[in-house]
């Protein structure tokens, strides 16, 4: 304890299945009337964007504002926690610490007890759930005093965007529609965790959920291109998935926000994941699939007949792009590669020079093909 900072008392409301009324791991819980609370003028603690001073200025701006509590909590109980810290942000962040850590264990005990009541071997977790409310300085008295707490953020993101009408490249535009149009379900589930990943700052998920959610875009790829279906085993020593219970954030002295687990150096990794997607991309589509069917004789709109030997086709199917089917009588494996070859040249008017490789798959059902891409 150090004697020469002020204290602060720091108020929260808490919710729960089960409220135990007393003193626990250096917090108070007990009962508040609501019209104490609004005597005290409780109120979620937000945060202002303190650089919109003049509106005409800033004609567009998304706010960064990670501190704004997006629920709100309405319950007659209250946990108090007493710090001694040198500022209210530092009282914030070390009272969040130890609320925190006490919700965690009314959670856990809370299942205990009702195996223990119910005599039952598994029940599921109601979270206990908090709110900080207000912060009081106290005097030599211990008397309460309204400090102000003031949290700004500094940040604007892309001002006065757009800051062009079009892409840089005249290639983009085919590049967007390709991509768009490139049904691959591989894909469409790593972009959509990399672009989860990508706004998380600004819907306050924490930095953990936002490096899970990059890694998660990666290992979506890495796995369907490998026959081992996982990364390798993490570090006993813990790190943004798994921190360890000696996390480096937790030797970090009182702030607010809390500072999570540093092992994930965002600004150094954020363009990994975009550049696998782009690059998982290119791969995949230069990479056909050809189903092997057996020639049929058909009757065309003219009344004709006509016979589909040694013609190639597309397999019209919504979320899967380059599978075709080839319609052959040919067992010969070095003649089927050749009429394969020449009919994909003709029906992609391509050199067959850019057709780098023809692989016939165990049973002879199927033939992938990769071509040459830009």
């Amino acid at each position: 304890m150090h004697r020469d900072k002020p204290n602060y008392r720091i108020y929260a409301l808490i919710i729960g299945e089960i409220i135990p009324e007393g003193n626990f791991l250096g917090c108070e819980i007990r009962k508040m009337t609501f019209a104490e609370q609004k005597k005290r003028k409780f109120s979620p603690i937000q945060s202002i964007f303190s650089e919109i001073r003049d509106p005409e200025y800033y004609k567009t701006y998304a706010t960064s504002l990670p501190y704004i509590d997006p629920i709100r909590i309405k319950t007659k109980y209250v946990v108090i926690c007493d710090i001694n810290e040198h500022e209210p942000r530092a009282a914030l962040g070390g009272a969040i610490r130890i609320i925190d850590r006490l919700c965690r264990f009314l959670s856990i005990v809370y299942v205990e007890d009702a195996k223990r009541k119910f005599n039952r071997e598994r029940f599921g977790l109601l979270p206990y759930l908090y709110q900080v409310n207000k912060i009081y300085s106290l005097n030599a008295n211990s008397d309460e005093i309204n400090t102000d707490l003031k949290l700004e953020s500094g940040h604007i993101y892309l001002p006065n965007r757009p800051e062009l009408k079009k892409w840089r490249d005249k290639a983009t535009p085919k590049f967007l529609e390709d991509i768009f149009n490139f049904h691959d379900d591989v894909l469409e589930r790593a972009i959509k965790y990399l672009y989860r990943s990508s706004i998380g700052h600004f819907i306050l998920d924490s930095p953990e959920k936002i490096a899970l959610d990059h890694f998660k875009s990666i290992e979506i790829i890495v796995n369907s291109l490998s026959k081992k279906k996982e990364f390798k085993q993490r570090s006993s020593y813990g790190d943004v998935a798994h921190p360890s219970p000696y996390d480096q954030a937790e030797r970090y002295p009182n702030q607010f926000p809390i500072p999570s687990n540093v092992q994930y150096p965002r600004g150094g990794f954020d363009s990994i994941a975009a550049n696998v997607c782009l690059k998982y991309f290119t791969y995949t589509k230069s990479l056909f699939s050809i189903e092997i069917d057996e020639p049929f004789t058909y009757t065309d709109n003219s009344g004709n007949k006509k016979n589909t030997e040694n013609t190639l086709s597309e397999v019209n199917v919504q979320w899967e792009s380059n599978r075709l089917c080839f319609s052959t009588s040919e067992r010969s494996k070095t003649s089927l590669k050749q009429k394969i070859k020449k009919s994909f040249a003709e029906e992609y008017k391509i050199a067959e020079a850019d057709i780098l490789e023809v692989k016939i798959e165990p049973g002879r059902k199927k033939v992938v093909l990769r071509i040459k891409i830009g």
